[in-house]
């Protein structure tokens, strides 16, 4: 499994509006996360697709989070742009395994399925607002995944 480039630019994306209390526009964050702007807007529409944004128009308007970023998974926020994690694609259900017609009976399928869980279970115990929060030091946000 793998991490998409959009799925990295939308956690950055994110973070930068967990950091900010008014909303900010697509081509201010596409600046501040380096990101071509249509791309930005791509990503922001399935973010709000998600419900972890929303927008407003008009003179003040922009993108601010729709939950606290303490509520906010990075799971969630992967899953959002690149769907069910999965590390192996018979984990998915519109898969079939290869080794075995009964994925049941399969031992690949349930050690990586068994890894899978546990890698979904990381993502969900961490939060933007711990990751975005500068005073956590890195090593107790590892902690947390231990």
């Amino acid at each position: 499994m793998r991490i998409t480039q959009e799925a990295d630019y939308a956690l950055r994306i994110v973070s930068v509006l967990a950091k900010s209390e008014k909303p900010i526009g697509a081509p201010l964050l596409a600046e501040k996360v380096k990101v071509p702007a249509r791309f930005a807007v791509k990503i922001l529409r399935k973010l709000g697709q998600s419900g972890i944004v929303h927008s407003a128009r008009g003179i003040n308007g922009g993108y601010n989070l729709s939950l606290p970023s303490e509520e906010l998974s990075l799971r969630r926020v992967i899953e959002a742009i690149d769907g069910t994690i999965a590390i192996r694609h018979c984990l998915c259900e519109e898969h079939i395994c290869t080794n075995s017609p009964d994925k049941e009976r399969c031992r690949f399928h349930k050690v990586f399925a068994a890894l899978n869980g546990m890698i979904t279970e990381k993502l969900d115990k961490l939060t933007i607002g711990q990751m975005t929060d500068g005073a956590i030091p890195v090593n107790e946000l590892i902690n947390i995944i231990k």
